[in-house]
């Protein structure tokens, strides 16, 4: 994808927007930096059942995580934008959650478009050393 447009920076930051001004998206950022720690999908489960506070702020991370992934896979939002702000986007802490979730509800396309633009990042982040 090409360098980030002025365009691509408008979307980002009426998506952020978006979600900064979302109460249960502040609360499960939070949640996600502090608290959320799992193993697996069982444990996840155990830990929180849906219906559960982490349960729900889970799957709004989620579905945020999903919004953005489609718009980098449709090349409607620049990947070299989002991977600079947010690198993996919690990735490292879901990926053994979304299998199990895919399962129990059925769905296997669940959050594709976030697993396709979190497995992105590393090679993105091979060409992207760090700035400082």
């Amino acid at each position: 994808m090409s360098k980030p447009t002025k365009e691509d920076a408008s979307l980002m930051l009426q998506i952020l927007t978006m979600m900064k001004g979302d109460e249960i998206y502040q609360k499960a950022e939070m949640w996600s930096f502090i608290e959320f720690n799992v193993k697996d999908y069982e444990d996840f489960k155990a830990k929180y059942p849906m219906g559960s506070e982490g349960y729900k702020y889970l799957m709004n991370l989620l579905s945020y995580g999903e919004l953005i992934g489609t718009l980098i896979n449709q090349e409607l939002l620049s990947e070299d934008l989002v991977f600079d702000l947010y690198g993996n986007m919690l990735w490292d802490k879901v990926k053994n959650i979304i299998p199990g979730l895919r399962k129990d509800m059925g769905s296997p396309r669940l959050y594709e478009n976030y697993e396709l633009g979190a497995r992105k990042y590393p090679k993105w982040a091979e060409t992207h050393p760090p700035k400082l």
